[in-house]
């Protein structure tokens, strides 16, 4: 049988979760936000959709379907990635607003680690993908860099004790990023307790974790620093053409090297499943 049989409706409660927390801040103004916004709101919204298309038609049996989704993967990610590094150099350049004075410097660590982690789950996914167990929690753990995000903002614009109604409570979405990072880390602490207890493979959960961790860590230690001034400013500095050059040619070389360095094939409970695949030309 093949890995989590229902997660398509669990990644679904994530892209309404997802949508109502964006929904103040960009959705409903789109308008006043940045081609870089909406470039990196489209490949989000458009990779979380194909996250549930992928699940439901590989339970459905929809062999040729979920081939062909794999294939857009390839096209999307690279644009993914793009429209993540774009976002965070739009923070940095925007350092006079007030959230981005209190946060959109520190954040922009976290942006680059969330990133820079997409594209190595994604590049691990393609890696493992005769194995549906590693496959399927690699490609579940590219939603990690979304995760963390989402659900700050959700806790700042609609939960009491987070929700900020005026510009001097501003300062709470501090505690709505800890909270957010911290309700992540534990979901996948779930995750990584059962892989282990059935035997599963535990290394997508546990880096995903790491991932999470590491988040925090660069939003809250490493982003006061002085050397991360620097390197902000030069990263804010690069022209535009770039950077979306950068994360194409990242996306681009994740996906390359996951695909022509192949894993070898784990004889997982799924493993007949994933060769019939493969011969599909997933």
């Amino acid at each position: 049988m093949l890995p989590f049989r229902h997660a398509h409706y669990f990644v679904l409660a994530f892209l309404v979760i997802t949508l109502a927390a964006f929904a103040p801040t960009y959705f409903l103004v789109l308008d006043d936000a940045p081609a870089a916004h909406h470039l990196h709101g489209i490949t989000a919204t458009a990779w979380i959709v194909l996250l549930i298309c992928q699940s439901a038609s590989i339970h459905r049996r929809r062999w040729r379907l979920h081939a062909w989704l794999g294939r857009a993967s390839v096209l999307l990610a690279p644009l993914m990635v793009a429209g993540g590094l774009l976002v965070t150099q739009v923070t940095l350049l925007r350092e006079n607003s007030p959230f981005n004075l209190l946060f959109g410097h520190d954040l922009a660590v976290a942006d680059w680690v969330a990133t820079l982690a997409f594209a190595l789950f994604y590049g691990l996914a393609l890696r493992h993908r005769r194995d549906p167990e590693r496959h399927a929690r690699y490609m579940l753990a590219t939603l990690t860099p979304l995760a963390g995000p989402s659900l700050a903002r959700l806790l700042a614009n609609f939960v009491p004790g987070f929700a900020i109604r005026a510009p001097e409570e501003l300062a709470k979405f501090g505690m709505a990023i800890d909270a957010a990072m911290g309700l992540t880390t534990l979901a996948l602490l779930a995750l990584l307790i059962i892989d282990i207890k059935r035997r599963n493979p535990a290394d997508p959960f546990l880096l995903a974790i790491g991932c999470s961790v590491l988040m925090y860590v660069g939003f809250a230690w490493f982003g006061p620093t002085a050397l991360w001034d620097r390197l902000a400013d030069a990263f804010a500095a690069l022209p535009v053409g770039q950077v979306m050059a950068m994360g194409l040619g990242l996306g681009l070389g994740a996906a390359a090297i996951g695909w022509w360095c192949p894993s070898p094939t784990h004889r997982s409970g799924g493993a007949r499943r994933a060769e019939q695949l493969a011969a599909a030309g997933t």
